[in-house]
């Protein structure tokens, strides 16, 4: 929210060199300089504000940067009048000094550049953003002997320099400001800067932290989130060491109390509720979604609408108070964290002399304080810990990144020959981004699976193409059919930014079929939010923006010449399949190299509940085909008539730490129209697949499931491994394959002059 401008400022009229400053060219600003005083307080501060960006844009080559560098701290800063110093805010050297040149030494240049940062409060007094993010050479730890200055820095970003910060670093008042700081992959231990100067102690009005790639375990990660608390409002914790175990902690510490989940949206959107206050450690309260009724649906369009402004019984109180929270109408634009906006903020602030947003220092009150900005890329994260942090983050989150997650079995024993598969992605997810519980989400970089539903598959001595063929071929039917739903645009038209990753470079067909569905969807939601601006126009409504950003980042193209085990005789296929198998190795790798059991066949001890009749699976997934009419006769339907059983759980696995028992339903153990329910009951005659009770969600409901009954997820989700023959079918398949980024241009070539032209922004990125 904007601050107002007081009453002064209102009725000011303002100096039209003010106004007209903003569009002269850089080139002219030294010349502005030289008309007169009025002028040069209009562009003396543009022009020192950041001056390795403004030199470079006024023609300084490359090469020439070191030699520039000296001049300018050792000759020109000491001509200058202390107030013209004081108008250099920042000091970026991102894109300044990369290489040497000239007649100095890399070595010795680059150690004059260093050793000058411990003056730089001295020289520019007004200096409050430095960024160093990816500088090969350049050491910071200068820093720490720096005197003080009468600012602080504000905006810091250390990221991917190679030298190790000492532990006290931050200390010092010179960052005792700072509101972004950035220590991402660069050496030393977080734990002990923590303890040291990390903290809000030293840093209390920092908001924005990176501390991606710096090998942090969960519980370094522990004390980061006890340690700050809801001080921030983003945090990076991508490419660590983390597992589901701190995903809790996450909530527990460092987002906000109050919720944004209200029934007040239930006729567009549904709302959750709570039959028993029951739930797992593993999936968290068992909430449902209860949809609204169809004769009480609204109209169409009415989804695309903001929510209504909030009113009030007292005509004295114009804004919420503390304890309240309202949801994001979401109509403002998404508030960004990345250094470059941040930069942009501080200096137009430092340069207006007005603090203009609350953007990058958070929101005031309680209601507002917590993280919105989480980003969890390349870590040890299953989909159970991740579904379970998006539903009991009460909605706050407005940008999340997750790039891949183990998302099928957490743990598959196999064989000798083949000893690891892995099958990342997030094919089932979609549901949890609707608004009704992703209540504030505006941006997403996921998986492309969340849209295509067709996971990622590795398995060692698979060769990529058979991999590719067998998620696409085999593994993206039986999702459809246990995960029915994908995300679409108008799953949550909030959602103006949606990032897809680890896209294959090729597809014989489900990821580019699945990917142009997604942006005709696209379409059409641009097309229906023209007709709800249209409808109602005369209502003093405000419609929402809907998709208007595509990202689909795309991994390196592999090869495609045949692996030897496609023809290959002396690999047992069946025996890769079957964990039951005596030769088992207890090294096998998992996806992580833990050790939680899940499988069609798995030996693992049922965790908790309904006693099995028989301790030796019964279930068996080639016999699944053969089953074509008829009851079931083995457990549970050999002993109840009922379409459930009782499960109980013990309080260890208990969200609330009591023991309770659940409902679960099981069918009828006939077969039905739906082949996912088919399939389900078929898999729980296998007595370790009868585990991990949940609530049904609208994908299980939409492949069959009653409305508001609790069902084995592990049985539910076992449908989705691949049968015997699979990966003998995959890796002798001779699919043709087509390039993904060719056939979305030639898409996009088609549709452009069309009505089924999307509009908003699409970028194909090559990563990698």
């Amino acid at each position: 929210m904007e601050i107002l401008p007081s009453y002064e400022q209102a009725v000011a009229n303002p100096d039209w060199l003010d106004l007209a400053a903003g569009f002269v060219p850089i080139v002219d600003w030294p010349r502005c300089c030289l008309v007169d005083r009025r002028f040069y307080s209009r562009f003396a501060p543009r022009l020192w504000q950041d001056p390795l960006v403004a030199i470079r844009r006024l023609g300084l080559h490359p090469n020439d940067d070191l030699a520039w560098y000296r001049r300018f701290i050792n000759k020109h800063t000491k001509c200058a009048r202390l107030e013209t110093r004081s108008y250099v805010r920042s000091l970026d050297f991102r894109d300044f000094a990369l290489r040497a040149s000239g007649l100095y030494s890399s070595e010795a240049s680059e150690r004059a550049i260093s050793e000058s940062f411990k003056h730089l409060p001295q020289i520019f007094p007004g200096l409050i953003c430095l960024l160093l993010d990816g500088h090969p050479e350049l050491n910071p730890e200068s820093l720490a002997t720096a005197s003080s200055a009468s600012e602080s820095f504000q905006l810091l970003d250390l990221a991917r320099c190679r030298h190790e910060l000492t532990s006290k670093l931050f200390r010092s008042n010179l960052f005792r400001g700072l509101v972004y700081l950035d220590i991402s992959f660069i050496p030393g231990s977080v734990k002990t800067a923590l303890q040291s100067s990390l903290n809000p102690k030293s840093l209390p009005d920092l908001r924005v932290l990176g501390v991606a790639g710096r090998e942090m375990d969960n519980s370094t990660a522990s004390l980061l989130f006890q340690t700050f608390r809801r001080q921030l409002w983003s945090l990076d914790l991508s490419y660590n060491k983390l597992g589901d175990e701190i995903l809790d902690e996450v909530v527990e510490h460092c987002v906000s109390l109050f919720t944004f989940h209200t029934d007040a949206h239930f006729e567009k959107e549904g709302k959750l509720v709570l039959p028993k206050d029951v739930g797992s450690r593993k999936h968290g309260p068992f909430e449902f979604i209860e949809e609204p009724r169809i004769s009480y649906r609204p109209h169409e369009l009415e989804k695309y609408l903001a929510d209504s402004p909030i009113y009030t019984q007292r005509a004295d109180q114009t804004e919420l108070q503390e304890w309240q929270a309202i949801r994001p109408d979401g109509l403002a634009p998404l508030r960004r964290d990345d250094a470059n906006t941040a930069k942009e903020s501080l200096l137009h602030e430092a340069l207006s002399g007005v603090v203009g947003s609350f953007s990058l220092r958070g929101q005031p009150g309680l209601g507002g304080g917590g993280l919105t900005h989480l980003y969890l890329n390349g870590n040890k994260f299953t989909i159970s810990g991740i579904e379970r942090l998006i539903r009991t983050s009460r909605g706050r989150l407005e940008h999340f990144e997750c790039d891949s997650c183990l998302c099928a079995p957490t743990y598959i024993q196999l064989g000798s020959q083949l000893k690891g598969m892995r099958i990342p992605g997030f094919p089932g997810s979609a549901p949890l981004f609707r608004p009704v519980i992703s209540s504030a989400i505006r941006s997403l970089r996921v998986h492309h699976s969340l849209v295509t539903q067709v996971p990622s598959v590795s398995m060692d001595g698979l060769s990529s193409t058979s991999a590719a063929r067998l998620a696409e071929e085999k593994l993206f039917r039986n999702i459809r059919r246990a995960y029915p739903l994908a995300l679409v645009p108008d799953t949550n038209p909030r959602i103006t930014s949606l990032t897809l990753t680890n896209i294959p470079a090729r597809s014989t067909g489900p990821v580019i079929d699945q990917l142009i569905r997604f942006l005709d969807l696209a379409s059409a939601q641009q097309k229906a939010i023209r007709d709800a601006r249209a409808l109602f126009s005369g209502h003093r409504s405000s419609v929402l923006k809907g998709l208007r950003h595509i990202r689909l980042e795309l991994l390196p193209d592999f090869s495609d010449d045949r692996n030897a085990i496609a023809a290959s005789d002396e690999i047992d296929f069946d025996k890769l399949l079957d964990p039951a198998e005596d030769d088992f190795s207890p090294g096998a790798s998992s996806f992580f190299g833990d050790d939680e059991p899940f499988g069609i066949t798995s030996r693992a001890k049922s965790t908790s509940g309904t006693l099995a009749k028989s301790k030796n699976p019964v279930a068996d997934s080639d016999g699944y085909t053969r089953w074509t009419s008829g009851r079931l006769k083995s457990y549970p339907y050999s002993d109840t008539d009922s379409e459930y059983i009782t499960h109980y759980v013990d309080a260890s696995d208990s969200w609330t730490n009591n023991f309770y028992s659940i409902p679960v339903w099981i069918g009828l153990g006939v077969i039905g129209p739906n082949a996912a329910v088919n399939e389900y009951m078929w898999n729980l005659q296998d007595p370790n697949l009868r585990a991990d009770v949940g609530p049904a969600s609208p994908n299980h409901v939409a492949a069959g499931v009653p409305p508001l009954t609790y069902i084995f997820y592990r049985a539910w989700d076992a449908m989705i491994m691949p049968k015997s023959n699979d990966i003998r079918e995959a890796a002798k398949s001779s699919t043709p394959f087509r390039d993904v980024a060719a056939a979305i241009k030639e898409y996009r070539l088609r549709k452009r002059g069309t009505e089924g032209h999307w509009d908003g922004k699409i970028e194909l990125v090559r990563m990698g």
